[in-house]
């Protein structure tokens, strides 16, 4: 048998042929895994934004239902309060006011915290086991402040007062008529009644931190209150150069305390100091004397020595009585009692309330204006709602009424919940 020799062009051409199909097999599956790579990568991503959009509307509906669950506290708070005002005694013989404010003052949170001192375990099994059956994902904090103890930004603006918005309803109960408000402020007094704010405030920072009275020892408050009244007011003619802004005037009245930050003499650290003794709003400024502090009192009453004030914290949040204040008569009685500059000095007493009319401040002894700050957490999502609230108060206290004057619109209408919300921010 004759074998013959293979032909050695054609093995080659076979060789190279099964190479070929080999790196096309190579090239092709190299192009599907990234095919595939890329496709595994856009579903992730998209189902990724798709929980993430979820998660935001959970976060959203979370904190709003947040916003209505402290709404419900400060109207059971009103109710409390009109309870216990009956005969016109608030808190008097019925309800201590420190405990009628644990309603709205004490924060929220969920889950609802079990490591409290005194929880039984029966009580941390029941809340767990709500929490577990309630289906209730994320977390959330819901905080009540009074604005009642801080001054006002808008107070430097000539006729500020207690007129709302255009686009919001006027109150049922405005603080004075407006008109009549114009011509009792005297925005230099306001100016000065700011400026000695801020001076007690940084006056008691000092002495507290040398590091810090080493560099605001010595620093001009009147011309922080002039950049302040130009910011705020259009009319306002301003005392220092403006080739030092570094942001121009707004002219226009304060929407956030974070405004001030625009200012050229406002740095960090000082905005931490002062920022939480300020609000703004369309609302009158309102001063809470049961609640205020020391920087405000004493600038409210300027003949108050420090041992008179720290006298009057000690009688005033006494835990053996309810020495709180009913009346802004009792305060001004107290001042006439208690502070050598007003005992005896009728005059000078009746000084002190004109010019506290003067600065455009009322005096009050209920809160009536809140801060609520909800925020809620769905895993990376986050949502925060700040809304600012006034109980508005009404002509009668009687307790025994019928459906028609609960309601006056009808059976079908809304009742009157007694809240308005003049302004609310959503982050």
């Amino acid at each position: 048998m004759e074998f013959q020799q293979p032909n050695k062009k054609g093995s080659r051409l076979g060789r190279d042929t099964q190479g070929m199909a080999l790196m096309m097999v190579m090239s092709s599956i190299a192009v599907l895994s990234l095919l595939v790579t890329d496709f595994v990568y856009i579903t992730q991503v998209s189902q990724a934004i798709s929980y993430g959009g979820v998660d935001q509307a959970q976060a959203h509906y979370l904190a709003k239902s947040g916003l209505k669950l402290s709404l419900l506290r400060l109207k059971y708070y009103k109710q409390a309060l009109n309870l216990a005002s009956v005969g016109g005694k608030t808190g008097q013989g019925m309800i201590p006011k420190a405990a009628l404010e644990k309603l709205w003052s004490f924060p929220f949170y969920y889950p609802f915290p079990t490591n409290l001192p005194g929880m039984s375990i029966g009580d941390r099994d029941i809340i767990k086991k709500f929490e577990k059956e309630s289906g209730l994902e994320g977390k959330l904090s819901a905080t009540i402040e009074s604005e009642s103890t801080k001054y006002n930004l808008n107070s430097l603006i000539p006729g500020f007062g207690p007129s709302a918005p255009p686009s919001a309803a006027p109150p049922p109960r405005p603080m004075g008529d407006p008109n009549k408000m114009s011509n009792q402020a005297d925005p230099q007094a306001a100016r000065t009644a700011m400026e000695e704010t801020i001076r007690q405030i940084i006056f008691q920072k000092t002495q507290s931190d040398p590091d810090f009275g080493a560099i605001y020892r010595d620093f001009r408050v009147p011309e922080l209150v002039d950049q302040m009244a130009a910011w705020a007011d259009r009319k306002y003619e301003r005392r220092t150069a403006p080739s030092r802004d570094p942001v121009p005037m707004k002219r226009a009245p304060f929407y956030s305390v974070a405004e001030l930050h625009n200012l050229s003499m406002m740095d960090d650290e000082l905005y931490q100091l002062l920022s939480p003794q300020f609000t703004t709003g369309y609302l009158a400024n309102e001063i809470n004397v049961n609640h205020i502090k020391e920087p405000v009192l004493r600038s409210l009453v300027p003949g108050m020595t420090k041992e008179e004030a720290d006298e009057f914290f000690k009688i005033r949040d006494s835990d053996a009585a309810d020495n709180t204040f009913k009346r802004a008569d009792d305060f001004f009685a107290y001042i006439s009692k208690f502070v050598a500059a007003y005992k005896g000095n009728d005059r000078g007493l009746n000084e002190l309330k004109d010019s506290i009319k003067k600065k455009n401040i009322t005096i009050i002894t209920d809160e009536s204006v809140f801060k609520i700050t909800v925020q809620a957490t769905v895993n990376s999502a986050t949502r925060t709602i700040r809304a600012w609230v006034r109980l508005e108060e009404k002509s009668s206290t009687n307790l025994a009424l019928d459906q028609t004057q609960l309601n006056p619109q009808g059976p079908n209408a809304l009742p009157d919940s007694g809240l308005t919300i003049y302004f609310m921010r959503i982050d």
